[in-house]
Order: C-alpha cells, then structure tokens, then sequence
C-alpha cells in the first residue's frame, strides 16, 4: 500500500457562527478548512473507479455543511465535527486546519487555526474483538483448519473462543463444477491489530498453506475471513465490515453462535439469522481446539 499518497483540499471556505462571544453567536463569519487525506490510490489508478478512493467534492460539501451548521463555541469542536463528517473507510489517516481569521482578538495577526489529525478506522490501533471464519475444502483440510486456529495463537493475539469444527456442502455458483465438503470453524479474537494489518496477515496464511485464487468461490486449501470488528463498520472494497454475505452462510453462523450465544450481526441476533438458512447442511464433525 502507498502510504504516501494524500488527497488535499485547501481554503474550503464558508461562513458560520462559531465563538465564544455573544455576537458569535448570532452574526456569520468566515472561516477557512485545510483537509489533508492520507489514502491509498494505487486501487483507484487500476480500476479508475470513484467507488476506490475519496471523492473531494463530498469532502468539500461536508466541511461546509459543518461550518453552516450547529453553532460551537470553540473552533477545537468544530475540527472535531469536520473530521468525523469527513473519515471513511478508505482514509488511513486525515488532517483538518480550522482558520478564523476574524477572530476577536483586539491586535494585528496573522491567523489562528486548530489542527486535529486521526488515523482511520480501518488502520488505527486499538483493542478490538475480531470474528474469523476458517474453512478448507483441500489436501486434508481439517488440518489446514486446525493449523490456522495455531497460527492465529502465533501471531501473538489473545483468541477468546474456538469452535467446533464443522463440515458444510460448498456454496457454487450456477454451472459451477462440484467440490469436496469444507471444514469450517469460527474463533474470536481480541487484538490491537488494526483491521487491515489483520487482513494483510490472514492473506499471509492462506498463501502459506498454498491458497490459490483462480476461480471466484473455487475450492481451497484455506480461506480466512473477518467476519466482524467491534466497532467499525466499511464499505471498502478491500475490506466490507461486517462480512456482506455472513449473514448467508450458516457454515458461518452455526459455530459463531457456538462461541457467542449472544452474537449479533449488523444489529441482528445470529440466532435469528440462522433460521433463514435452514436449507444449509453444517454437521458438526470434532472439536476445535486439537481435542
């Protein structure tokens, strides 16, 4: 990823009521936005789709709806409010300037100016609580599950729970060749990782154990998903959280109920999910954890 690459808008301005002072309150004055975005482009020059990078129009049109909008006494909230309209998925990290060159101070100046910088939510440190699916349908693959579940512990990560392991007929695609069953399982995972960190290290795995990616939903020697992170949601391509078709997978739903009988996924009980697949074969076939 080329972490150098920045998408900059400058001297966004716009007028709003925004100060301490009673007057502030009530008679709009300028104020000047700096926006500097932190953004991998190198999907968006392949694909020359919007969809892959940040379009700077909808920037431009919500920093001006936040500087006409709710009054705050300090431009400080003001930044915040800016960047927390601004951040998506595909930001790895922004910067907001808030100017008010009319600011009332009784000399000569040359400006004053708040600058407030985060990392985006795909790519900030923090504790979080991570759902993995694992599946193998290749070259034995209870053991390139049960290897995953090790190699996941390896990483130095705190894995909470692990599923039993779960056979499951392959999902196909209309005119697609049959395949051997899957072994599938489910852990959950507590890690400061950030969330494309985590991706970069599943894909390091499943090439480890021999992953091919020729056919879209063809068989695999292994195949890790992040099902769902606590507390970010993405409509990233390279990264759409919660998982767009967990909810469709009972050889997902079965052992994450399994390890959390309270699980939920965009706000609906798995419990509640799982009786909309009931067509699915899952058939539980051993334990998890090498028992």
């Amino acid at each position: 990823m080329a972490l150098n690459d920045s998408i900059r808008l400058t001297g966004i301005r716009a007028y709003g009521t925004h100060g301490v002072l009673d007057y502030e309150h009530s008679q709009p004055q300028e104020f000047v936005v700096d926006v500097d975005l932190l953004v991998d482009t190198d999907r968006a020059a392949q694909t020359d789709d919007i969809a892959d990078t940040i379009s700077y129009a909808d920037v431009a049109d919500k920093v001006v709806a936040q500087i006409q909008g709710e009054h705050c006494n300090l431009i400080e909230t003001l930044a915040h409010r800016i960047l927390t309209a601004i951040m998506d998925a595909r930001i790895v990290s922004a910067e907001v300037v808030v100017h008010k060159p009319q600011a009332p101070i009784p000399h000569q100046f040359g400006d004053v100016s708040v600058s407030i910088m985060r990392e985006g939510p795909l790519f900030s440190e923090q504790p979080r609580k991570y759902v993995i699916a694992i599946g193998s349908n290749l070259d034995n693959p209870e053991e390139h599950v049960r290897r995953a579940i090790a190699e996941l512990s390896d990483f130095g990560e705190w894995v909470d729970d692990v599923s039993s392991l779960y056979r499951s007929e392959p999902q196909l695609a209309p005119g697609q060749e049959t395949q051997p069953d899957y072994i599938n399982a489910v852990v959950s995972i507590t890690s400061s990782t950030p969330p494309m960190a985590m991706l970069n290290f599943l894909n390091m795995v499943e090439e480890a154990h021999g992953r091919e990616r020729s056919e879209r939903w063809g068989a695999r020697t292994l195949d890790l998903d992040i099902i769902d992170v606590s507390g970010v949601t993405s409509d990233y391509s390279v990264l759409t959280l919660p998982h767009p078709r967990a909810h469709q997978r009972r050889f997902v739903l079965e052992p994450w109920l399994e390890i959390d009988p309270d699980a939920h996924l965009n706000g609906v009980s798995v419990r509640g999910l799982l009786d909309k697949v009931l067509d699915q074969r899952v058939i539980k076939v051993g334990f998890g954890d090498g028992s």
